[in-house]
């Protein structure tokens, strides 16, 4: 059978979706609240839900395949827990994660005193599990649900400590296991906690510098082009004119404008006018090289910084009018011609993004005054008199 479209095994980079699709699943629900903790607490809590499905499944097959009746008997109460925990799932997704949170903690309390007291006693340390339960709480629960946390926190914590002091009586036939054998239990079992709770924390961990991530984006983007916006340029631009301070390299600041495009808003709607910046935008981005930057400024204006010699830097500008007038955009059935006009800077050594700016505007507005479609290039700032 051949592949699904878009999966090749051989590609390298399918570990690395394979994870981003797991990370997509893993936050469903997510997509119901627009605060970033809350998205990563849904996701937390899907995984531990994932994770307590998968550790009853495995853990009654293998009690299954023991033998022994006390573990036999813990197979059948583990069992109908991994067809539980998925309504953790559902309920992120039909968008109550507080009810989410609370199934899962009594889901796994519940399993886990149905087998200490039906079965294992705390003769293999399963109620470690329950402090592991309570060092997640602050995990699980957002800072406004502090008092759900603090509860079960509390009543885990409180069972733990009276079942460590005070001990609870397996079934006689799991005393038919040999001591090694229970000992090497007892280190699966606490061992399991410290594997689920650093899984858990290091998901915590990824989720939070992703919403970091996200935030800078949002901070530094225009959200409807996705360029970078006045922000990221005027970064961008101490950037660039500190290295050429130490580098003596080329620079030119370029400010392009679209001709005429109130016409689109009035003729076609705003609809229109926001799809045609986007295309526009697309362009522009396209043409610039890596390290260079393209980005929107306000309105229906862009600045770019180009970083080539000033012969080079007015073709790269040309190629820039041309590719936008060569390619028509096109709405709703209909099409148009846009054009752009650039007004660029070489800049010198003087130059900051203050007077670059204003040099570059002076020579956009004479690219309009001109009949507009073309790149003007600002005269050289005359040199300062001593």
């Amino acid at each position: 059978m051949a592949d699904a479209p878009g999966f090749d095994p051989g590609d390298p980079r399918l570990p690395e979706r394979l994870w981003r699709k797991g990370l997509q699943w893993l936050s469903m629900g997510g997509e119901h609240t627009l605060v970033s903790s809350q998205q990563r607490k849904i996701t937390q809590v899907n995984l531990v839900a994932l994770l307590g499905a998968a550790l009853a499944l495995v853990t009654s097959l293998a009690f299954w395949s023991s033998g022994n009746a006390a573990l036999l008997r813990g197979g059948w109460l583990h069992s109908p827990f991994a067809v539980l925990y998925p309504l953790v799932w559902l309920l992120n997704r039909q968008g109550r994660p507080f009810l989410a949170q609370w199934v899962f903690f009594l889901l796994a309390m519940a399993q886990i005193l149905l087998n200490i007291f039906c079965v294992q006693g705390t003769a293999l340390a399963l109620h470690y599990y329950l402090l592991a339960l309570a060092i997640m709480t602050p995990l699980i629960f957002p800072a406004g649900q502090w008092r759900s946390g603090a509860i079960l926190f509390i009543v885990n914590v409180s069972l733990f400590i009276y079942m460590d002091l005070r001990g609870v009586a397996a079934l006689p036939a799991l005393t038919l296991i040999d001591l090694g054998t229970q000992a090497l239990l007892r280190e699966v079992v606490v061992g399991s906690c410290l594997i689920l709770f650093v899984l858990l924390l290091s998901v915590s961990e990824y989720a939070a510098a992703m919403s970091e991530w996200r935030l800078q984006q949002l901070a530094s983007s225009d959200a409807l082009t996705g360029l970078p916006n006045r922000l990221a340029l005027r970064e961008a631009f101490a950037r660039e004119v500190a290295r050429r301070k130490r580098e003596s390299g080329a620079m030119s600041f370029a400010t392009a404008d679209i001709d005429f495009f109130k016409r689109v808003n009035d003729e076609w709607g705003h609809d229109a006018g926001d799809r045609a910046l986007c295309h526009v935008s697309s362009i522009l981005r396209a043409q610039v090289r890596a390290g260079e930057l393209v980005a929107r400024t306000g309105g229906e204006e862009f600045g770019i910084i180009l970083l080539a010699e000033p012969e080079l830097a007015e073709r790269a500008a040309e190629r820039m009018c041309r590719a936008v007038e060569a390619s028509p955009f096109e709405y709703d059935g209909k099409k148009r011609t846009i054009t752009i006009s650039i007004g660029l800077v070489h800049m010198d050594l003087a130059d900051d993004e203050r007077s670059a700016s204003r040099r570059a505007d002076a020579a956009l507005y004479d690219a309009k005054h001109r009949g507009r479609n073309r790149v003007i290039v600002a005269p050289a700032e005359p040199p300062a008199q001593a």
